[in-house]
Protein backbone atom coordinates (compact mmCIF):
# COMPACT_ATOMS: atom_id res chain seq x y z
CA UNK A 1 0.00 0.00 0.00
CA UNK A 2 1.19 3.27 -0.94
CA UNK A 3 1.33 6.47 1.19
CA UNK A 4 1.57 9.94 -0.24
CA UNK A 5 2.31 12.85 1.87
CA UNK A 6 0.59 15.86 0.67
CA UNK A 7 2.40 19.40 2.77
CA UNK A 8 1.73 22.92 2.17
CA UNK A 9 4.16 25.70 1.68
CA UNK A 10 5.01 26.07 5.50
CA UNK A 11 8.59 26.06 7.36
CA UNK A 12 8.73 25.86 11.19
CA UNK A 13 6.82 23.23 13.40
CA UNK A 14 4.47 22.32 10.85
CA UNK A 15 7.37 21.94 8.34
CA UNK A 16 9.53 19.56 10.76
CA UNK A 17 5.91 17.40 11.78
CA UNK A 18 5.98 16.54 7.78
CA UNK A 19 9.66 16.06 7.85
CA UNK A 20 9.83 14.09 11.19
CA UNK A 21 6.29 11.24 9.70
CA UNK A 22 8.17 11.00 6.50
CA UNK A 23 11.23 9.92 8.30
CA UNK A 24 9.38 7.56 10.53
CA UNK A 25 7.57 5.94 7.99
CA UNK A 26 10.77 5.61 5.75
CA UNK A 27 12.56 3.71 7.99
CA UNK A 28 9.57 1.90 9.32
CA UNK A 29 9.34 0.41 5.54
CA UNK A 30 6.57 1.71 4.55
CA UNK A 31 5.96 2.93 0.83
CA UNK A 32 5.71 6.33 1.06
CA UNK A 33 6.57 9.63 -1.07
CA UNK A 34 5.64 13.18 -1.14
CA UNK A 35 3.27 14.83 -3.95
CA UNK A 36 4.78 16.60 -6.58
CA UNK A 37 2.92 19.74 -5.32
CA UNK A 38 3.64 23.19 -3.96
CA UNK A 39 0.36 25.02 -2.03
CA UNK A 40 0.70 28.26 -1.39
CA UNK A 41 -1.27 29.95 2.03
CA UNK A 42 -3.82 31.82 -0.68
CA UNK A 43 -6.15 30.40 -3.07
CA UNK A 44 -5.06 30.54 -6.73
CA UNK A 45 -7.40 29.28 -9.30
CA UNK A 46 -5.40 27.83 -11.67
CA UNK A 47 -2.34 26.57 -9.87
CA UNK A 48 -5.40 25.15 -7.24
CA UNK A 49 -6.67 23.70 -10.29
CA UNK A 50 -3.49 21.77 -11.79
CA UNK A 51 -2.69 21.19 -8.08
CA UNK A 52 -5.81 18.68 -7.94
CA UNK A 53 -4.73 17.38 -11.26
CA UNK A 54 -1.19 16.57 -10.34
CA UNK A 55 -2.44 14.81 -7.39
CA UNK A 56 -5.13 12.60 -9.31
CA UNK A 57 -2.41 11.68 -11.52
CA UNK A 58 0.15 10.64 -8.68
CA UNK A 59 -2.84 8.64 -7.39
CA UNK A 60 -3.47 6.78 -10.59
CA UNK A 61 -0.08 6.47 -11.19
CA UNK A 62 -0.14 3.83 -8.24
CA UNK A 63 -2.15 0.76 -7.98
CA UNK A 64 -4.74 0.76 -5.41
CA UNK A 65 -5.03 1.05 -2.30
CA UNK A 66 -3.35 4.79 -1.79
CA UNK A 67 -3.69 7.08 1.55
CA UNK A 68 -3.04 10.14 1.18
CA UNK A 69 -2.17 12.07 4.31
CA UNK A 70 -2.50 16.04 3.57
CA UNK A 71 -1.60 18.85 6.32
CA UNK A 72 -2.94 21.66 6.29
CA UNK A 73 -6.52 22.93 5.67
CA UNK A 74 -5.80 24.09 1.96
CA UNK A 75 -4.02 21.01 1.28
CA UNK A 76 -6.64 18.99 2.97
CA UNK A 77 -9.17 20.67 1.19
CA UNK A 78 -7.17 20.14 -2.63
CA UNK A 79 -6.68 16.38 -1.61
CA UNK A 80 -10.51 16.28 -0.96
CA UNK A 81 -11.46 17.18 -4.31
CA UNK A 82 -8.57 15.19 -5.88
CA UNK A 83 -9.88 11.90 -4.02
CA UNK A 84 -13.25 12.07 -4.75
CA UNK A 85 -15.24 9.68 -6.69
CA UNK A 86 -11.74 7.20 -6.41
CA UNK A 87 -11.98 3.90 -5.31
CA UNK A 88 -9.09 2.47 -3.15
CA UNK A 89 -8.55 6.50 -2.32
CA UNK A 90 -8.23 6.79 0.94
CA UNK A 91 -7.85 10.57 3.11
CA UNK A 92 -6.60 11.55 6.12
CA UNK A 93 -5.91 15.43 7.03
CA UNK A 94 -4.33 16.69 9.98
CA UNK A 95 -5.37 20.57 10.61
CA UNK A 96 -2.47 22.34 12.20
CA UNK A 97 -3.39 26.08 12.37
CA UNK A 98 -6.73 28.19 13.29
CA UNK A 99 -8.03 29.99 10.31
CA UNK A 100 -7.71 33.75 11.34
CA UNK A 101 -8.26 37.56 9.83
CA UNK A 102 -10.89 39.34 8.25
CA UNK A 103 -14.55 37.59 7.95
CA UNK A 104 -14.09 37.01 4.16
CA UNK A 105 -10.79 35.07 5.36
CA UNK A 106 -12.78 33.26 7.86
CA UNK A 107 -15.57 32.62 5.98
CA UNK A 108 -13.17 30.95 3.37
CA UNK A 109 -11.57 28.96 6.17
CA UNK A 110 -14.73 27.66 6.87
CA UNK A 111 -15.81 26.73 3.37
CA UNK A 112 -12.46 24.64 3.07
CA UNK A 113 -13.18 22.69 6.35
CA UNK A 114 -16.18 21.54 5.08
CA UNK A 115 -14.59 20.06 2.39
CA UNK A 116 -12.12 18.43 4.45
CA UNK A 117 -14.81 17.29 6.92
CA UNK A 118 -17.08 15.96 3.75
CA UNK A 119 -13.75 14.12 1.95
CA UNK A 120 -11.59 12.86 4.29
CA UNK A 121 -11.95 9.39 6.19
CA UNK A 122 -10.09 11.08 9.06
CA UNK A 123 -8.98 14.26 10.69
CA UNK A 124 -6.31 14.67 12.97
CA UNK A 125 -6.48 17.74 15.18
CA UNK A 126 -3.76 19.40 16.93
CA UNK A 127 -5.76 21.08 19.52
CA UNK A 128 -9.65 20.81 21.36
CA UNK A 129 -10.75 23.69 19.25
CA UNK A 130 -9.85 22.59 15.96
CA UNK A 131 -11.22 18.93 16.58
CA UNK A 132 -14.20 20.69 17.63
CA UNK A 133 -14.75 22.63 14.66
CA UNK A 134 -14.37 19.27 12.08
CA UNK A 135 -16.92 18.21 14.28
CA UNK A 136 -19.62 20.51 13.28
CA UNK A 137 -18.08 20.79 9.98
CA UNK A 138 -19.27 17.18 9.92
CA UNK A 139 -16.39 15.04 9.64
CA UNK A 140 -17.13 11.17 10.22
CA UNK A 141 -13.96 10.23 12.61
CA UNK A 142 -11.57 13.18 14.40
CA UNK A 143 -8.86 12.07 16.84
CA UNK A 144 -6.20 14.20 18.62
CA UNK A 145 -3.09 14.21 16.40
CA UNK A 146 0.08 13.13 17.94
CA UNK A 147 2.77 16.17 18.22
CA UNK A 148 6.05 14.39 19.42
CA UNK A 149 8.93 16.69 20.36
CA UNK A 150 12.33 15.78 18.93
CA UNK A 151 14.06 13.21 21.38
CA UNK A 152 16.20 15.56 24.58
CA UNK A 153 19.56 15.83 23.68
CA UNK A 154 22.10 17.36 25.64
CA UNK A 155 22.74 21.29 25.78
CA UNK A 156 24.30 22.36 22.85
CA UNK A 157 24.11 19.19 20.68
CA UNK A 158 20.61 19.75 18.69
CA UNK A 159 20.07 22.71 15.87
CA UNK A 160 16.97 24.15 15.58
CA UNK A 161 15.32 23.46 11.84
CA UNK A 162 16.44 26.25 9.97
CA UNK A 163 18.74 28.18 12.53
CA UNK A 164 21.23 29.86 11.92
CA UNK A 165 25.09 28.34 11.90
CA UNK A 166 26.66 31.82 12.99
CA UNK A 167 28.65 31.71 15.71
CA UNK A 168 26.46 32.24 18.72
CA UNK A 169 26.68 34.01 22.21
CA UNK A 170 26.87 31.43 25.26
CA UNK A 171 23.69 30.98 27.63
CA UNK A 172 25.16 31.59 30.76
CA UNK A 173 25.24 28.83 33.63
CA UNK A 174 22.18 28.41 35.74
CA UNK A 175 22.51 28.38 39.40
CA UNK A 176 20.87 25.75 41.27
CA UNK A 177 19.29 27.88 44.17
CA UNK A 178 17.16 30.79 42.43
CA UNK A 179 17.99 33.22 40.27
CA UNK A 180 21.25 34.43 38.91
CA UNK A 181 22.21 38.13 40.86
CA UNK A 182 18.75 38.52 42.12
CA UNK A 183 17.27 38.47 38.33
CA UNK A 184 14.59 36.52 37.21
CA UNK A 185 15.66 35.08 33.84
CA UNK A 186 12.50 34.22 31.27
CA UNK A 187 13.12 32.55 28.28
CA UNK A 188 10.58 32.56 25.31
CA UNK A 189 10.83 30.82 22.21
CA UNK A 190 8.81 32.07 19.07
CA UNK A 191 8.06 32.98 15.87
CA UNK A 192 8.15 36.77 15.99
CA UNK A 193 4.47 36.44 14.73
CA UNK A 194 1.04 37.71 15.73
CA UNK A 195 -0.36 34.47 17.01
CA UNK A 196 2.28 34.46 19.83
CA UNK A 197 1.21 37.23 21.63
CA UNK A 198 4.71 38.97 22.06
CA UNK A 199 2.18 42.41 22.52
CA UNK A 200 0.94 41.19 25.04
CA UNK A 201 4.35 39.81 26.58
CA UNK A 202 6.00 43.32 26.52
CA UNK A 203 2.90 44.72 28.49
CA UNK A 204 4.09 41.91 30.82
CA UNK A 205 7.76 43.15 30.89
CA UNK A 206 6.63 46.60 31.63
CA UNK A 207 5.09 45.37 34.80
CA UNK A 208 7.40 43.22 35.74
CA UNK A 209 9.51 45.91 36.51
CA UNK A 210 7.59 47.18 39.37
CA UNK A 211 8.27 43.56 40.75
CA UNK A 212 11.56 41.32 41.86
CA UNK A 213 14.37 41.96 38.87
CA UNK A 214 13.74 40.26 35.41
CA UNK A 215 15.27 39.78 31.89
CA UNK A 216 12.87 38.06 28.96
CA UNK A 217 15.05 36.65 26.37
CA UNK A 218 13.24 35.59 22.85
CA UNK A 219 14.60 33.21 21.01
CA UNK A 220 13.06 33.09 17.26
CA UNK A 221 12.66 35.40 14.45
CA UNK A 222 9.47 36.69 12.36
CA UNK A 223 7.66 39.45 10.69
CA UNK A 224 7.75 41.74 14.21
CA UNK A 225 11.09 41.95 14.70
CA UNK A 226 11.14 45.51 14.09
CA UNK A 227 8.12 46.53 15.70
CA UNK A 228 8.87 44.65 18.77
CA UNK A 229 12.78 45.82 18.83
CA UNK A 230 11.58 49.35 18.49
CA UNK A 231 8.63 49.11 21.39
CA UNK A 232 11.69 47.81 23.24
CA UNK A 233 14.17 50.72 22.63
CA UNK A 234 11.44 53.20 23.08
CA UNK A 235 10.19 51.81 26.37
CA UNK A 236 13.38 50.72 27.74
CA UNK A 237 12.39 47.22 29.17
CA UNK A 238 13.94 44.55 29.94
CA UNK A 239 13.61 42.26 26.61
CA UNK A 240 16.02 40.54 24.69
CA UNK A 241 15.75 39.51 21.11
CA UNK A 242 18.00 36.63 20.59
CA UNK A 243 16.79 35.64 16.51
CA UNK A 244 17.60 32.66 15.48
CA UNK A 245 19.48 30.09 17.72
CA UNK A 246 20.59 27.07 17.57
CA UNK A 247 20.88 26.42 20.90
CA UNK A 248 18.23 26.26 22.15
CA UNK A 249 18.59 23.40 24.87
CA UNK A 250 21.62 25.21 26.26
CA UNK A 251 19.12 28.52 26.68
CA UNK A 252 16.05 26.00 28.08
CA UNK A 253 19.40 24.65 30.61
CA UNK A 254 20.39 28.21 31.36
CA UNK A 255 16.52 29.67 32.22
CA UNK A 256 14.79 30.05 35.44
CA UNK A 257 11.25 29.99 33.74
CA UNK A 258 9.96 29.32 30.03
CA UNK A 259 6.94 31.31 29.28
CA UNK A 260 4.35 31.56 25.96
CA UNK A 261 1.99 34.54 26.16
CA UNK A 262 0.67 33.10 22.24
CA UNK A 263 -2.83 33.75 21.69
CA UNK A 264 -3.33 30.45 19.78
CA UNK A 265 -1.12 27.17 19.31
CA UNK A 266 -1.87 23.59 18.75
CA UNK A 267 0.74 21.40 20.55
CA UNK A 268 3.46 23.54 20.71
CA UNK A 269 6.88 21.80 20.71
CA UNK A 270 8.75 24.61 22.55
CA UNK A 271 6.81 23.67 25.89
CA UNK A 272 7.55 19.96 25.11
CA UNK A 273 11.46 21.17 25.09
CA UNK A 274 10.78 23.28 28.43
CA UNK A 275 9.16 19.95 30.35
CA UNK A 276 11.77 17.92 29.20
CA UNK A 277 14.88 20.00 30.08
CA UNK A 278 12.48 20.59 33.89
CA UNK A 279 12.01 24.07 33.50
CA UNK A 280 9.29 25.74 35.48
CA UNK A 281 6.52 27.22 32.95
CA UNK A 282 3.76 29.62 32.70
CA UNK A 283 1.73 29.85 29.73
CA UNK A 284 -1.86 31.41 27.99
CA UNK A 285 -4.41 28.42 27.95
CA UNK A 286 -4.22 28.49 24.34
CA UNK A 287 -5.35 25.75 21.62
CA UNK A 288 -3.50 22.95 23.01
CA UNK A 289 -1.42 24.12 25.15
CA UNK A 290 -3.11 22.21 28.34
CA UNK A 291 -2.72 18.78 26.16
CA UNK A 292 0.83 19.45 26.28
CA UNK A 293 1.30 20.47 29.98
CA UNK A 294 -1.41 19.28 31.91
CA UNK A 295 -1.09 20.15 35.39
CA UNK A 296 2.41 21.20 35.24
CA UNK A 297 2.18 24.96 34.07
CA UNK A 298 0.97 27.75 35.22
CA UNK A 299 -2.21 28.52 32.58
CA UNK A 300 -4.28 31.87 32.24
CA UNK A 301 -6.20 32.97 30.11
CA UNK A 302 -5.49 34.04 26.71
CA UNK A 303 -4.82 38.41 26.77
CA UNK A 304 -4.76 38.47 30.55
CA UNK A 305 -1.83 40.07 30.63
CA UNK A 306 -1.77 40.69 34.63
CA UNK A 307 -2.90 37.56 35.58
CA UNK A 308 0.82 36.69 33.39
CA UNK A 309 2.52 39.11 34.81
CA UNK A 310 1.11 37.63 38.77
CA UNK A 311 2.05 33.93 37.28
CA UNK A 312 6.11 35.13 36.55
CA UNK A 313 6.23 36.99 40.14
CA UNK A 314 4.84 34.44 41.68
CA UNK A 315 7.96 32.07 40.34
CA UNK A 316 10.35 34.27 41.76
CA UNK A 317 9.94 32.55 44.69
CA UNK A 318 12.78 29.69 44.68
CA UNK A 319 10.50 27.16 46.43
CA UNK A 320 7.60 27.58 43.50
CA UNK A 321 10.01 27.22 40.90
CA UNK A 322 11.36 24.08 42.05
CA UNK A 323 7.85 23.02 42.38
CA UNK A 324 7.10 23.38 39.09
CA UNK A 325 10.16 22.38 38.46
CA UNK A 326 9.60 18.72 39.40
CA UNK A 327 6.12 19.06 38.20
CA UNK A 328 7.56 19.61 34.69
CA UNK A 329 9.94 16.79 34.86
CA UNK A 330 7.29 14.24 36.06
CA UNK A 331 4.93 15.75 33.16
CA UNK A 332 7.64 15.05 30.53
CA UNK A 333 7.61 11.25 31.68
CA UNK A 334 4.24 11.07 29.89
CA UNK A 335 4.68 13.46 26.24
CA UNK A 336 4.50 11.16 23.21
CA UNK A 337 7.09 9.93 21.51
CA UNK A 338 8.24 9.26 17.99
CA UNK A 339 7.18 5.50 18.56
CA UNK A 340 3.20 6.90 19.68
CA UNK A 341 3.43 8.67 16.33
CA UNK A 342 4.19 5.78 14.50
CA UNK A 343 1.32 3.59 16.01
CA UNK A 344 -0.89 6.24 14.92
CA UNK A 345 0.15 6.30 11.47
CA UNK A 346 0.14 2.84 11.22
CA UNK A 347 -3.24 2.86 12.72
CA UNK A 348 -5.18 5.81 10.62
CA UNK A 349 -2.85 5.40 6.94
CA UNK A 350 -2.71 1.89 6.98
CA UNK A 351 -6.10 0.09 8.20
CA UNK A 352 -7.25 -3.36 7.66
CA UNK A 353 -9.23 -4.06 4.57
CA UNK A 354 -12.74 -3.13 6.03
CA UNK A 355 -11.77 0.58 5.89
CA UNK A 356 -11.61 0.69 1.90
Amino acid sequence: MRILLVRPAASGGLAAHVDHELALLTAAGREVSEAPVRIGERPRLAGDLRTVRTLRAAMDGSPAPVTVHAHGLRAGALSALAVRGRRGRRLVVTLHNRTVGRRATRAVGAGLLRIVARGADTVLAVSPDLAEAARRAGAREVRHAVIPAPEPVAPGDRTVSGASEESLPTAPARTGDGPRLGRLEILVIARLAPQKGLGDLLDVAALLREGPPARIRIAGEGPLHQELAARIRAEHLPVELLGRRSDVPALLAAADLVVSAAHWEGQPVSLQEALQAGRAIVATDAGGTRWVTGDAAALVPVGDVPALAAAITALADPAARDAAEAASRRRARDLPTAEDLLAQLDEVLVPGPQHW
